[in-house]
Order: structure tokens, then sequence, then C-alpha cells
């Protein structure tokens, strides 16, 4: 046997060469070869086979849904409707014919009966005004936006996916003209519990926001099995 690094003779079974001291091979010293066909067929193809087969073997994790983002659209926009200031012109009006009667009864009180009729009309449509120009209200398929302030604007948002309950109300008068008030209950830090005063078609308006709540967690996956169930026979 002779070493690999000088060509000296090397005695077997010696770990390093008597010539130079380069260290003999352990293949050498022992005088045993390694086998190729091992490391292919034997060891090395169970070692290289196994991981495939693990590989294999994993399955992807359950209920886990890959979320893609989808361009927000606009569903309803609105705010409040002359209509729900039905009730009050109606109290107003009652209001300023029993102060006339009260004048023509008593005409002593005729200007105090007329500034009253001229305060509590002015009252009711500054009242308007405010609801009417300072209030807005839109619902997207992922954001419900509302707004308020005439002079200065002030907007906020709710994720729909974080609204919990949808209900709304209606009184007599409501009920004629069909307006009500929306009440959106939701995990939302600012606004818990939100109410839409003075909308037309609110039984509408309230599922179209329930629709677009369900469609959003339907979307995310984080749909419970009941609004799994509404969701499927709706």
């Amino acid at each position: 046997m002779k070493c690999h690094v000088c060509g000296a003779e090397v005695v077997a079974g010696a770990s390093f060469c008597p010539q130079c001291g380069g260290k003999v091979p352990l293949s050498d010293s022992s005088g045993a070869q390694p086998s190729a066909s091992l490391g292919s067929a034997g060891v090395g193809s169970k070692a290289t086979g196994e991981p495939k087969q693990a590989a294999t073997n994993v399955a992807a994790p359950l209920g886990r849904r890959r979320v893609t983002d989808v361009p927000e659209e606009t569903l309803w926009e609105g705010g409040y409707t002359p209509k729900a200031m039905l009730g009050t012109f109606i109290v107003c009006g009652i209001i300023s014919l029993a102060l006339v009667i009260a004048a023509m009864v008593f005409p002593v009180f005729w200007i105090v009966a007329a500034g009253l009729v001229l305060i509590i009309w002015l009252m009711a449509m500054f009242q308007f005004a405010t609801r009417r120009l300072g209030v807005h209200y839109k619902l997207t398929n992922q954001m419900f936006y509302h707004q308020k302030g005439i002079l200065t604007r002030t907007t906020d948002r709710i994720e729909v996916i974080d609204i919990d309950d949808v209900t709304w109300s209606q009184g007599l008068i409501e009920r004629m003209v069909n307006v009500g008030t929306c009440e959106i209950r939701s995990r939302d830090i600012t606004n818990p519990k939100f109410w839409l005063r003075g909308i037309e078609n609110v039984e509408q308006v309230a599922q179209l926001v329930d629709k677009a709540r369900r469609a959003e967690r339907l979307r995310r996956g984080v749909l419970t099995v009941q609004e799994q169930n509404t969701s499927a026979e709706s």
C-alpha cells in the first residue's frame, strides 16, 4: 500500500505515512473499499426516499382559505330623507294652529303667538337642514362609510366584516311613508352601536347591509355555521 501524498510504502493498518506523516485514509488502512452501490441502493436510497414519501403524505392544513383581494364596489348611498320630517311638520302645524286660535281668542297675545310660531318652524327647518345636508352614508362590499357635518365634515367607517347584527324600526307615520331607523351593531371600537335615522326603504337598506356582511365573512372564511346555512338558503 502506498501513501497518497508522497507515494512511499506504508505498512498495512498504519494510520500515518512513516515518510511524510500524511494521514492514511480509513479505507486504505483497513483494506476495505466503500461500496458505491451500497450508498445508492441501500442506506442512501432509504435516506433519500423517506423524505419524499413523508412529503407526499403531508396534507395541507384544513380550513385554510386563500383570500384574494376584490375591488371595492358601492352598493348603496343615501342620507336623511325629507319624508322622515313628516311627523315633525305635522306636530309643528298642530302647535301653530293652536297658537293662532289662541291669538284670535286673546288678541293681546297675537305678537307672542306669532313669535312662537316663527320659532317653532325655524327650529324644525334647522333640524331638517342639519340632518339632510350634514349626514351622508355609503355602503360598499367592504366598508360602511358615514359622514357628518356641513361646514366641516368628519368621515368614519365600519368594516362590514365587523358588523354583527342589523335591525330596523318604524313608527306609525314612518310606516306610512316607508322610512325608518336602521341600527348597526358591530365590533368597531368607535361605533359599537350606530343608528341610521330617516332612511327611505329602511328594510331594503338593512338587508343590503346584512347581505354585504355575510358575503365578506364568507369570502374571508370566518362565516359561522348558522350564517352559512342562511347564505345557502338565500
